[in-house]
This record gives C-alpha cells, sequence and structure tokens, in this order.
C-alpha cells in the first residue's frame, strides 16, 4: 500500500494525469470537429452531353436531383476525362451518347458512359451508389411502361422485371461514421502510447532514485504501481467516449458499466507491458523508443484502419496479441452492437490471460534483478 500511495503521489505532482486527460479530449474534439460529415453528398459531377435531346436534359435532371451528386458543368461537346478531372474539380463525369433519345425510342440498349475518379476510394463511393440506384429506377421505369402499354398490371409488371427485391439494412453504423472507427481508433492509440509510456518509466525511475532495491523486497507492491497509470487511462477513455457522443454524436448503444470491466482489464495489461518495456533502461527518459514497437503495430493490426480479416494470416495472428485489438472488439461488441457482458466471456478470458501471463513476466523480472543484486553484494563481500 505504501508503495502504491507513493506512485500516486508521484503521479499527481508530475504531468502524466494531466497530459492522459487533456491530450485525447484534444484529439478526440479535433478529429469528431473534422470527421463530423460521415459521407460526401453533392459531390461535383460533369456531364458530356452530345446528344442534347429532351430525354439527355431529363436524365441530367435526374442525376442533379441525387443527394450524391451535384452537376456543376454541362457539356454538348466531346471532353477528354483527363481534361475534365486533371485539376479534381470534377469527381465524375458522366457521357451521354449522340441519339441517345432516339435509341431508346427504337428500344436499343443506350451505353452511357461513367466515368470516376478513383485516386481516392472512399470519397467516391456514394457516387456509385448514387449512379447505380438512379440507373435502376430508369430502366425499371422504362420497362413497366412498355409492360403496361401491352395490358400487364402494375404487379405483374414489376414481378417480371425484378422478381427479387432486396431489402436492405445497415446494422450498428448505418452511415458509416467516421467518428465510430477512425477517429476512435486515432484517439485510443494516442492514449495507449501516453499510458505505456509512462508504466515503462516507473523502474527506471525507481533505480534513479535508489528505491528500487527496496521495492523488491515485497513484489505486489511493485506491482500495485501500474495501477495509477491504469485509472488514469480509463477515466481519461471514458471521458472521451462521453465528449464524442455529445459533440461527435457517437452512438454508443451499450452499458457503460458493462464496458468498464474490459476498459479496465485493458488498461492494466498496457500499463503491466509498460513496466516491462520499461524494465531494464538506465534512465526515464530513454523509455519512449522501446514503447514504439507496441504503438505502431497497434496502429496497423488492430482492425480500426484496416479490418483484420483483410490482412495475412500471420499479420492477423501478431495483432491477436495486441491489448488494442481486444479492446476494438469490446467496442465493437458493446458498445456499438450493445450486446451484453456475457456475450464475450472468451475476450475476456484473453485479457484476463494476457495480464496473467505479464504479471508472471514481472515476477520473473524481479527474480533476476533479486539474484544480480546478490551477486553484486557477494562481490563486494569478496572485493571489502
Amino acid at each position: 500500500m505504501k508503495s502504491l500511495l507513493d506512485e500516486w503521489k508521484f503521479v499527481l505532482q508530475g504531468k502524466f494525469v494531466l497530459i492522459i486527460l487533456i491530450v485525447p479530449l484534444l484529439v478526440s474534439a479535433l478529429f469528431g470537429y473534422l470527421f463530423q460529415n460521415s459521407q460526401i453528398n453533392e459531390a461535383p459531377i460533369a456531364v458530356v452531353d452530345e446528344d442534347n435531346s429532351l430525354y439527355s436534359r431529363q436524365f441530367t435532371d435526374k442525376i442533379n436531383a441525387s443527394q450524391y451528386m451535384n452537376v456543376v458543368d454541362v457539356f454538348h461537346y466531346a471532353v477528354t476525362p483527363d481534361t475534365l478531372m486533371a485539376n479534381e474539380a470534377y469527381m465524375a463525369v458522366i457521357y451521354l451518347p449522340r441519339g441517345m433519345e432516339q435509341l431508346r425510342l427504337q428500344g436499343k440498349q443506350v451505353n452511357v458512359g461513367v466515368l470516376i475518379d478513383n485516386s481516392m476510394p472512399a470519397a467516391v463511393s456514394n457516387i456509385r451508389n448514387g449512379v447505380q440506384e438512379l440507373f435502376t429506377v430508369e430502366n425499371t421505369t422504362t420497362s413497366m411502361g412498355k409492360l403496361k402499354a401491352m395490358g400487364v398490371s402494375d404487379e405483374a409488371a414489376g414481378a417480371i422485371i425484378a422478381p427479387l427485391s432486396m431489402q436492405q439494412r445497415l446494422l450498428y453504423n448505418p452511415t458509416s461514421d467516421f467518428i465510430a472507427f477512425m477517429v476512435i481508433g486515432f484517439v485510443n492509440v494516442t492514449a495507449l502510447g501516453i499510458t505505456i509510456g509512462g508504466a515503462a518509466a516507473i523502474v527506471p525511475r525507481l533505480r534513479l532514485e535508489g528505491k528500487l532495491q527496496e521495492e523488491l523486497t515485497h513484489p505486489i507492491g511493485l506491482w500495485l504501481r501500474v495501477l495509477p497509470y491504469a485509472m488514469s487511462s480509463t477515466i481519461s477513455l471514458l471521458l472521451v467516449f462521453g465528449v464524442l457522443k455529445q459533440l461527435g454524436g457517437l452512438r454508443f448503444a451499450g452499458s457503460p458499466l458493462a464496458f468498464l470491466l474490459p476498459l479496465i482489464l485493458y488498461t492494466l495489461v498496457v500499463t503491466v507491458i509498460g513496466m516491462l518495456v520499461g524494465w531494464t533502461a538506465a534512465d526515464p527518459a530513454k523509455v519512449t523508443l522501446r514503447t514504439y514497437p507496441i504503438v505502431y503495430p497497434s496502429f496497423m493490426l488492430s482492425g480500426f484502419q484496416v479490418a483484420s480479416i483483410m490482412l495475412p494470416h500471420s499479420a492477423q495472428m501478431l495483432g491477436s496479441l495486441l491489448p488494442l485489438t481486444w479492446l476494438f472488439k469490446f467496442i465493437r461488441g458493446i458498445g456499438y452492437r450493445g450486446g451484453s457482458l456475457t456475450y464475450y466471456a472468451s475476450e475476456i478470458g484473453v485479457l484476463v490471460l494476457m495480464l496473467g501471463v505479464l504479471s508472471l513476466g514481472v515476477g520473473l523480472m524481479i527474480m533476476k534483478e533479486n539474484r544480480k543484486l546478490s551477486l553484486n553484494n557477494k562481490m563486494k563481500e569478496i572485493t571489502a
């Protein structure tokens, strides 16, 4: 208990609490503001209408009526797409061929060109959806008119044109909100770096202050020194979720109390990793570089930026060793899907196992340090 109180005193007197509370909040506020628009609407579109007929103009109006597209310019002569897209004035160019209206009246197929600037794939996904919806509606309307002219009822005509009707619903993040994955990911990586860096400096600092030898005589007290860092990080992340929910519209459907248990386990695992990573450092100021092999892979392999299922199997296995990977499972499972804590007994078991193995590692380091001190004392006795 004395060790824990001593560590709390150090943490409260230093800058760690201020940094772990303020920096993630600032990051969440900044990214929450930047990514408040979850999808691109009214993307600038150019239409090359070589037919310039009544139907082609009506079709252009329908393109412009889509919530995803805004027809900025219409050209009635051939223009190369490279010329139109060179300065990113348009995100797509739609070509309406000469004779479009005549081909439609003759019942022949009309080939409409849709050229999309895919150099920014995330920015044009809604354009593809908008164009697909427009073509589906237009084809259905045209075919319905022809069938009804032949005396087929509305219901029968609809069944002939589209015998299967798809009812699609996006669950848990229906608007593909960036805050739910991109912002949460950056904030958690930031908090991870701060937390693991603070815990990594514990043992080097005690060694520098001449307190390590005394701490080694009560290993549990030494282990308990990670608690201030874990508790501060837990509070910081809870505040981040609250800020993003209130200001950024984050959808958190689960119980905060149910989420608290895995969050505490996660921060404990991170702090114990930090203690082990920084154990042999000669100076607290030199532990930062040692945390990079944990923080940087967490950024790439934890599944917030790139879905883990898209990674090679070896990368997925490596990612499963990172505690942040498991935290994101709880964020998605409890936070976004509103799942009960009982659904995630195996994931909790993984964090408990990680904590146990890492605590065993701390015990082995304590034994090694004690042997080293014992050997040094014997050498001093011999030389004396």
